[in-house]
């Protein structure tokens, strides 16, 4: 199960960020690491991107980073 499997306004758990590079390195600085606890905001059209919360964080991704980012439900 990854982030846009999660219905608008839901939480989970991040088990594995799958994702490599300056983008990683980028989701570890905002706080969006294994254990934490991430919401979903909102999509866009087509879930092309997807707006997220972690903690006091709010971040917008596109979908190939967010189809990388895996969950399981609180």
């Amino acid at each position: 199960m990854n982030v846009l499997d999660i219905p608008v306004n839901e939480s989970a758990k991040i088990v594995k960020v799958g994702v490599t590079g300056a983008a990683a390195e980028r989701l570890r600085a905002l706080g969006f690491v294994c254990g934490r606890a991430v919401t979903v905001l909102g999509y866009s059209i087509f879930k092309s991107s997807v707006l997220l919360s972690c903690g006091a964080v709010r971040l917008a991704v596109r979908k190939t980073i967010a189809s990388r980012i895996e969950v399981q439900p609180l």
